[in-house]
């Protein structure tokens, strides 16, 4: 249990009881100098993390140091979450209870506080307002997501803070890209040894990878080409049931392993098989040297591989599938890694023959399920 205090301006504190649940659930409003503003609240049941370098975030410090009185009527203010609430009238202090984190915690206002916790100590005139809500437990999700309204928090967001990623993460929690990813809006990871943000990727670019070798959904007559141009469907698609992803836990590794492998060999089998990768204006090619990492593996690079071309290609590999109805898991038929080593220059160069006959142009190729149909069919006839 996590507690503070703060001191609360005078005749401010209100108590409002809910007109519907009784005693089951209260609301508490007050101001709060800032000087007097508690800092170390949790913030885990806030969907989204605070960028303090986006536009909002600059308003509202700009608000907060222009020092005029005004900031607890111009800003919306921080809400919260509590196990319970006490209010001492003699001290004008209110203790605040968070039991349980997950639960209790910063709901909206996320930006406000950590700038207002930036700016403790430096003797501003100026107030922020506090909404403090009790017996909301069953609600958290629902109730974070009506308040996050003032930018709307994406659905990945959403599904983090109702922990439906869970399957995902039980499947790739040890590999290397794992902290990079962004279950949530604006979240950042710092590197520990340069402190420097990593690169992160967006958890939905993860649910749509997996997507492409959901076998059920997408049978070999029908291709998952949304994972490309809408990885918001292919969300959507996974929330519709995440426990049903469980079953793709054993392979998960070797699908990220594969899209990295894949996007490792890609230039060298086109070049290999008499192509001149390093001409096409996307590879972003300089004479040899690192351009960029892999996606996941995060290895040097000296060609680009837009996702228009590595899409298709690693969706092919669902062709290896198999759904084992006795341990109620997918499994490979065969090893897609020594059928990618056997035969990458067959399935790079008529993927790029197709990218060449259209304009050279990835976005196009993406886009195009009969690219699609052309890599899923050579993989499967590489067995």
């Amino acid at each position: 249990m996590i507690k503070k205090k703060m001191k609360v301006q005078e005749n401010s504190f209100r108590k409002l009881e809910d007109p519907l649940l009784d005693d089951k659930s209260s609301k508490y409003v007050f101001y709060v100098k800032i000087d007097d503003v508690a800092e170390g609240i949790p913030m885990t049941t806030n969907p989204r993390d605070q960028k303090l370098t986006s536009n909002v975030a600059k308003a509202i410090e700009d608000s907060l140091d222009s020092n005029d009185g005004y900031f607890h009527l111009k800003n919306r203010g921080i809400v919260l979450s509590a196990g319970k609430v006490h209010y001492d009238n003699k001290t004008k202090q209110v203790s605040v209870y968070f039991d349980d984190e997950s639960l209790h915690g910063n709901i909206d206002g996320g930006h406000t506080y950590k700038i207002v916790c930036e700016h403790i100590g430096e003797g501003l005139q100026q107030y922020v307002q506090f909404e403090i809500m009790t017996g909301v437990e069953d609600i958290i999700e629902k109730l974070a997501e009506a308040r996050n309204t003032s930018v709307q928090v994406d659905e990945k967001s959403m599904a983090e803070l109702a922990n439906k990623f869970d399957p995902i993460k039980e499947g790739i929690e040890g590999m290397p890209f794992f902290k990079r990813i962004a279950f949530k809006q604006n979240q950042v990871t710092e590197d520990s040894r340069s402190g420097k943000n990593l690169k992160m990727i967006d958890a939905r670019e993860v649910v749509a990878i997996i997507n492409m070798f959901n076998i059920r959904k997408f049978p070999n007559t029908v291709q998952p080409v949304q994972a490309y141009s809408s990885k918001g469907k292919m969300l959507s698609m996974y929330l519709e049931d995440p426990e049903e992803y469980r079953k793709f836990i054993n392979i998960m590794p070797d699908l990220f392993d594969l899209y990295d492998c894949i996007e490792i060999d890609f230039a060298e089998a086109y070049n290999n098989n008499g192509g001149r990768y390093g001409k096409k204006k996307y590879s972003s090619y300089k004479d040899g040297q690192i351009i960029g990492q892999s996606k996941f593996g995060q290895n040097d690079l000296v060609y680009r591989i837009p996702d228009g071309l590595m899409y298709p290609t690693v969706s092919a590999f669902r062709s290896l599938l198999e759904y084992d109805e006795g341990n109620e898991v997918y499994k490979w038929k065969a090893d897609p890694f020594h059928i990618w080593e056997a035969n990458k220059k067959n399935i790079v160069g008529k993927i790029m023959s197709f990218a060449s006959s259209i304009g050279d142009n990835p976005n196009a190729v993406g886009k195009d399920s009969n690219i699609w149909d052309l890599a899923y069919m050579t993989v499967l006839l590489s067995k």
